[in-house]
C-alpha cells in the first residue's frame, strides 16, 4: 500500500470511541488554544482589512468568518481566512521539534467545515486528532531538511492535515481520501522566504493550506484520481523536500500511538525560535531580582535556524519584525517583564528604553546548541551586569512544551488574555465550558455562532 492509502484507512476507520481519554483532552486543549489565537489574530493583524478586501474579489459565498467583519465567503475561502487569523500573531501551537504549526490550519478547518455540515462535537474532536496525526507523521520525517531547502513546513504539510480533516467530516471513502491526499501534495506550497520579507503576511500562506486541503477533498469527492504516490514516489514529496526519509516509520504504529501530544503551546506572540532566549531572560530576572538599568550586555548562543529567523533584527520598524526579533523580545523581558500581544504595537518597539536594551544583545550560533537541533531547540543566555556579575541560563524545555506542559488552567489564562476585549466575560465563560464539554455538543454551529457574531 502507498502511504496515502495507509493514511486513508486510518482516517476512515478512526472514530471517537477509538480515542483514549487523554488524547480527547489534548484535542480540547488544541481547540481552545487555537480559537484564542484565531480571535486575537482577527483583532490585531494589521493586514486584515486589505486581506479581506482581496478575498472578497475572489468569490462570494454563504459562510461567515470569525470576528466582527460581516462578510460571507465560499467554504474553503472562509476556512482559509480563519486559518490565516490563527497564525497571524504567532500565538498558535507547533510541533515540538519540526517547525510546523498544525493547529492554525487543523482547528479552523474542522470548525468551518464542521459548521457547514452540522457536525457534532465528537466528530470535530475526532477530525482534529486525525489532522494532527497526519501532519505530524509527515513533517517529523522531513525535519530539518524541509526548512533547509527553503520550504515552509506549516504551509505545506498542513495541507495534508486539512484534507484529512475535511475528508473525514465529509464522509469520504478510503479510496477518495487517498486520492485527496494525493491532490493535497500537489497543491501544497509555501517558502521560508516569507520570514525574510513580508513577514506580516506570512500567515496568508499558512491559511492557504486550509483552502488547498479542502479543495483536494472536493476533487476527490468528485472522483478525480489523485497522485497516490505523492509522498514516497521517485519524484514525490519526500524526495523533493527532504532527505533519507525512512518510509516505514511514517505510518508505524498508526492508530496506536498518537502524535498530538508532541505539541507545544506558545506563551508569547513571537517566533518560537526566539522564545528560549526570551524565557531564559525572564527567568533570570525573576531569580536574581535585578532591573534593566543594571544590565551592561546580553549574549545569546542559539542554533542556526533561530539565528537566521530571529537573531538579526534589533530595532523592528513594524509589528511583523517585532515578532521576529529576539533582541526586541529580550528587551521586553528586561523592561516590561512580559512579552504579550500589546507589545507588538509601535509604542513599545519605538520606546527608547526597549531600543537601547535590544542593542545590548549579541546573538551567535552556538556549536553546542546547534548540535542538539532539531531534537532540541533552545538557547544559552549570559547577562553581564554593571556590577560585574554574570548571570547564565541554558534552556530547552520552554513553558508549554511537552516536557514542561501548561495545564488546562494555564491555557485558560492564556485564552482569557488573548480574547479579553474581543469577547465579553460571560461569553468567554460559556465558550470555555462549551469546549471543555465538546463531546456533548450535537451541532458545532452552537460554538461557531459565538465566533462569527461578535
Amino acid at each position: 500500500m502507498y502511504l496515502t492509502e495507509k493514511f486513508a484507512d486510518f482516517i476512515v476507520n478512526t472514530n471517537y470511541v477509538d480515542l483514549p481519554e487523554d488524547i480527547i483532552h489534548l484535542a480540547k486543549e488544541r481547540i481552545l488554544d487555537t480559537i484564542g489565537a484565531m480571535l486575537a489574530g482577527e483583532k490585531s493583524w494589521e493586514s486584515k482589512a486589505a486581506f479581506l478586501a482581496a478575498c472578497s474579489k475572489l468569490g462570494a459565498g454563504d459562510i461567515d468568518i470569525v470576528g466582527s467583519a460581516k462578510q460571507k465567503f465560499p467554504l474553503a475561502r472562509a476556512a482559509m481566512i480563519n486559518a490565516t487569523f490563527a497564525h497571524a500573531i504567532e500565538l498558535d501551537d507547533g510541533h515540538k521539534n519540526a517547525g510546523c504549526h498544525a493547529g492554525a490550519v487543523i482547528v479552523p478547518t474542522a470548525l468551518t467545515v464542521g459548521a457547514k455540515l452540522g457536525c457534532s462535537g465528537k466528530e470535530i474532536l475526532t477530525a482534529v486528532v486525525i489532522g494532527y496525526e497526519v501532519v505530524y507523521r509527515i513533517v517529523e520525517q522531513m525535519t530539518p531538511y524541509q526548512i533547509q531547502k527553503g520550504f515552509h513546513p506549516s504551509s505545506i504539510c498542513d495541507t495534508f492535515g486539512a484534507m484529512a480533516v475535511a475528508g473525514k467530516l465529509m464522509g469520504l471513502t478510503a479510496v477518495e481520501i487517498a486520492n485527496g491526499l494525493g491532490f493535497a501534495g500537489l497543491l501544497s506550497s509555501g517558502l521560508m522566504e516569507a520570514t525574510v520579507s513580508g513577514q506580516q503576511n506570512k500567515c496568508v500562506q499558512v491559511g492557504n493550506a486550509a483552502l488547498n486541503g479542502i479543495s483536494a477533498a472536493y476533487y476527490a469527492q468528485a472522483n478525480l484520481e489523485g497522485t497516490k504516490t505523492v509522498l514516497e514516489g521517485k519524484t514525490g514529496f519526500f524526495h523533493a523536500q527532504a532527505e533519507n526519509v525512512d518510509i516505514e516509520k511514517v505510518c508505524a504504529d498508526l492508530g496506536k500511538k498518537y502524535r498530538i501530544g508532541d505539541t507545544y503551546s506558545k506563551m508569547y506572540p513571537t517566533c518560537r525560535h526566539s522564545q528560549a532566549a526570551i524565557e531564559a531572560v525572564l527567568d533570570l530576572v525573576e531569580e536574581n531580582k535585578f532591573t534593566y538599568s543594571d544590565v551592561d550586555s546580553i549574549w545569546v548562543g542559539t542554533h542556526k535556524v533561530a539565528y537566521d529567523l530571529t537573531g538579526i533584527i534589533k530595532e523592528p520598524k513594524k509589528t511583523a519584525e517585532a515578532k521576529f526579533s529576539m533582541a526586541y523580545g529580550i528587551a521586553l523581558a528586561l523592561h516590561e517583564h512580559n512579552v504579550g500581544i500589546c507589545h507588538l504595537a509601535p509604542a513599545y518597539w519605538e520606546d527608547p528604553v526597549n531600543r537601547k536594551l535590544a542593542n545590548l544583545v549579541t546573538v551567535v550560533i552556538d556549536p553546542t546548541v546547534q548540535s542538539y537541533y532539531p531534537k532540541k531547540r533552545g538557547a544559552k543566555v549570559q547577562i553581564k551586569l554593571k556590577d560585574g556579575r554574570i548571570l547564565e541560563k541554558e534552556l530547552y524545555d520552554l513553558k508549554g512544551s511537552p516536557k514542561n506542559p501548561v495545564d488546562w488552567n494555564g491555557l485558560l489564562r492564556k485564552f482569557e488574555a488573548s480574547v479579553t476585549g474581543v469577547l465579553g466575560a460571560p461569553v468567554i465563560v460559556n465558550l470555555i465550558e462549551a469546549i471543555n464539554t465538546l463531546e456533548q455538543i450535537k451541532d458545532i454551529n452552537t460554538v461557531m455562532q459565538v465566533l462569527t457574531n461578535m
